[in-house]
């Protein structure tokens, strides 16, 4: 069974540089910007020390970027606080967790699906909460955020 949209990971592709063999196709970066993003939360707030993380335990793809936010973590000397968003009536508690857990930013690494129709209560929560939050894409950050690769 296919974990996430890796060709490598997966076995398909030997690498993507040289994939070899008859396979097109389409391979994301996400999991490898996830590290970078909190690179550039860093960089805006420099005295960054600890960073709430909004993920969906039930997507594939979280699992790979919370590895690369781990490492670069530990590289900045960043706490990381998971916090799990299954659903939007997750949203809100996961601010307040993330309040309680004195976070000073956030990276949000939720599935589209969940809060994509929440982009305005998101960055109110965000706005009332007064910590910036970067986004994956730009169809999240447009109400208000950061993103890196727009």
């Amino acid at each position: 069974m296919v974990q996430d949209n890796d060709p490598v990971a997966n076995g398909f592709v030997a690498s993507l540089a040289r994939p070899g063999g008859n396979i097109t196709g389409l391979a994301t970066l996400a999991p490898e910007l996830s590290g970078k993003r909190l690179e550039l939360l860093k960089e805006i707030v420099p005295r960054l020390s600890r960073v709430a993380v909004f993920g969906t335990s039930t997507s594939p793809d979280t699992a790979l970027s919370l590895r690369e936010v781990e490492l670069a973590a530990g590289v900045l000397k960043v706490k990381l606080q998971y916090l799990d968003i299954l659903s939007p009536k997750d949203i809100e508690t996961a601010f307040r967790a993330a309040g309680k857990g004195r976070a000073e930013a956030i990276l949000m690494m939720v599935a589209g699906g969940v809060v994509s129709s929440q982009r305005t209560q998101i960055a109110d929560l965000a706005v009332k909460s007064r910590l910036p939050v970067i986004y994956p894409g730009e169809h999240l950050w447009k109400p208000g955020g950061l993103c890196p690769t727009a």
